[in-house]
């Protein structure tokens, strides 16, 4: 197995994590917040939008760059 290989499957296990997180977050269950919510709350302040968008970029630069 290839350095690669092992990143890819390692990203697609986090997002499959991310999404079972979400749709839990979304049914309410476990105390989970949905992510809509969590991102209504971080932006409603400049500090806030400001770290959003660097996550945004810092994804982008990595995910996307190659």
């Amino acid at each position: 197995m290839t350095a690669r290989t092992l990143t890819i499957a390692a990203l697609g296990v986090l997002a499959l994590a991310a999404a079972v997180l979400a749709a839990a977050g979304q049914r309410r269950r476990l105390g989970l917040v949905p992510p809509g919510e969590v991102l209504a709350v971080a932006t409603r302040q400049r500090s806030g939008r400001l770290l959003v968008v660097l996550c945004w970029a810092w994804l982008g630069w990595h995910l996307l760059a190659r």
